[in-house]
């Protein structure tokens, strides 16, 4: 008996021999009729392939929300830390050049904590504040499966 005839892949070693044979035949792509066919070969149910096709694009549609919203966090964490070291540095050479005592520190000081803040928000969020995003999302995607359900109700 062949050794590779009585091999068992795992999962994820088929999901890399499949993108690697598909990389060596110089195509990213598979069409779906193909995909149903390969399926129905190693005895997979049409239905059950569908569901899985649905989830595998819901899932991958909310990992890019999630990329792209952790994106635009770490944008804005570092417009702040921009802002507050051009600020800050301002407010030194304006303390430098003015009689007086010093005083910018308070400041750097103040802000530093907010933006000390903003940087664990960002890097670090806690159980809660996940918790609290993911409910914000299925609201909002739950309102609009509500809106298209009733526009198809009316038209």
């Amino acid at each position: 008996m062949n050794e590779f005839t009585s091999r068992q892949y795992s999962n994820d070693e088929v999901n890399r021999i499949i993108r690697r044979a598909l990389k060596l035949k110089q195509e990213d792509t598979i069409s779906h009729q193909d995909l149903i066919e390969t399926a129905q070969e190693i005895g997979i149910d049409p239905k059950i392939l569908e569901t899985a096709i649905s989830q595998e694009q819901r899932e991958f549609k909310n990992q890019k929300i999630r990329t792209a919203r952790l994106k635009r966090c770490k944008v804005g964490f570092f417009l702040h830390l921009w802002s507050y070291l051009i600020v800050n540095a301002v407010l030194l050479l304006i303390n430098n050049f003015t009689p007086g005592p010093w005083w910018f520190q308070w400041s750097i000081l103040g802000w530093g904590i907010g933006l000390a803040f903003h940087f664990k928000a960002v890097y670090f969020p806690g159980g809660k504040r996940i918790r609290k995003q993911r409910k914000a999302r299925q609201s909002r995607a739950d309102s609009i499966l509500h809106d298209r359900q009733r526009f198809h109700r009316c038209c």
